[in-house]
């Protein structure tokens, strides 16, 4: 059975191992040495990453109990490679403490949650970006905030992290939170006061070397809340890109870092009231140019309206100058909009369909309207409306 130095000491960078067993799947080599310090995937946490010999370790998996290291383009340098072969491994330490600030972070959360309103932790998952934490009870934003400040305050108490396997005695006396049953040895992880967790993944020694827990998300889910959180150098950098947007629309708002949500709420109501006055003049200049139609059977008009929303109100306007149908075409040649309106019982949804097909068109209707959208030319349209 291989060694877990992870188990042992998680700030383990570098280490010797020897290889008890291989094997080739998938295009893949699957080690298996005596000890490792690369902690294999588990527990909601994606395993470490790193280098045995020159073979990189993209991956680690504990299989039946055993724990294999899976390496890629490894055919140009295995051939040397066997049972008893001693291999230096050096695991990933930027990629290692970042996951043990997250799962560290995670359980100070979880156990506050926990303490004050009595919720378990139910899913967990410690991704490359983020740490997605579900519990089976709702949170509301206040709540949210009262444990965010509260797992921080525990951050800088810079309390100790224990690790430890309890013996039978001890464990009947200890109350532990557990998200599923285990049928190995139970480890232990305990933030005094805090939280006491079962738990096999690496941990950082003190709860000040999280250094901050930031709550990013957080959503009703399954009857319970959904949040995601990130901790140490991923809050860090989140918080920095932020302040980095916050200061790009400061700049571009002419505003103070701490004033632009007022001057972004200006510009929104400023927004509003012009585009208001947009939509009256735009209308009126519809109507202008529809006392330039004469009135006609069919009326069939192009322009260079790009939007449904507008194609629509002039064809609406058009539609009392044509005794059978108005048709409104916005766009180019080839990449037309358009809008039919009918005043009287004309079938303009079998006018689309034969429009469609002809036009590779998509679009349709009911009642007396129209829309979509078609490739042609204007000179092809005009002829197919002038069959009609």
């Amino acid at each position: 059975m291989t060694e877990k130095l992870y188990d042992q000491n998680s700030y383990i960078e570098e280490f010797d191992c020897k290889v008890i067993s291989l094997y080739k799947e998938s295009g893949d080599l699957y080690i298996e040495t005596d000890r490792t310090a690369f902690f294999p995937e588990g527990g909601g946490q994606l395993s470490d990453t790193g280098y045995l010999g020159n073979l990189y370790v993209k991956d680690v998996q504990n299989k039946c109990g055993k724990i294999f290291h899976i390496v890629e383009n490894y055919e140009e340098n295995v051939e040397n490679l066997e049972i008893g072969t001693v291999l230096h491994g050096k695991i990933d330490m930027k990629r290692r403490f970042s996951f043990m600030q997250q799962h560290s972070g995670e359980h100070i959360f979880s156990g506050i949650v926990h303490k004050l309103y009595g919720y378990d932790n139910v899913g967990f998952h410690l991704g490359l970006e983020t740490v997605t934490l579900d519990f089976n009870g709702v949170l509301e934003y206040d709540d949210v905030c009262k444990v965010e400040t509260l797992v921080n305050e525990t951050v800088w108490k810079n309390l100790e992290i224990k690790a430890f396997y309890p013996s039978e005695e001890e464990l009947a006396s200890i109350d532990y939170r557990s998200k599923k049953e285990i049928d190995e040895a139970l480890r232990l992880v305990e933030i005094p006061g805090v939280d006491i967790c079962a738990c096999c993944a690496p941990h950082v020694k003190t709860t000040g070397e999280i250094g901050i827990i930031e709550v990013v998300s957080f959503e009703k889910y399954k009857g319970g809340t959904r949040l995601s959180i990130l901790c140490g150098d991923r809050a860090l950098k989140d918080i920095r890109k932020k302040l980095d947007q916050n200061k790009q629309i400061g700049n571009l708002l002419s505003a103070k870092e701490t004033e632009t949500f007022a001057m972004v709420q200006k510009v929104k109501n400023d927004c509003g009231k012009l585009n208001f006055e947009l939509g009256a003049a735009r209308l009126e200049n519809l109507r202008l140019k529809a006392e330039q139609i004469e009135e006609s059977e069919k009326i069939v008009v192009f322009c260079s309206l790009s939007d449904t929303a507008s194609l629509r109100e002039y064809a609406d306007i058009l539609s009392h100058k044509a005794k059978l149908f108005v048709a409104a075409f916005g766009g180019s040649d080839d990449d037309y909009k358009y809008v039919i309106i009918t005043q009287s019982d004309y079938n303009v949804s079998s006018l689309c369909k034969e429009l469609n097909s002809r036009f590779s068109g998509r679009g349709g209707g009911r009642g007396n309207i129209v829309q979509g959208s078609l490739k042609g030319s204007e000179k092809e349209i005009n002829s197919f409306f002038s069959e009609k």
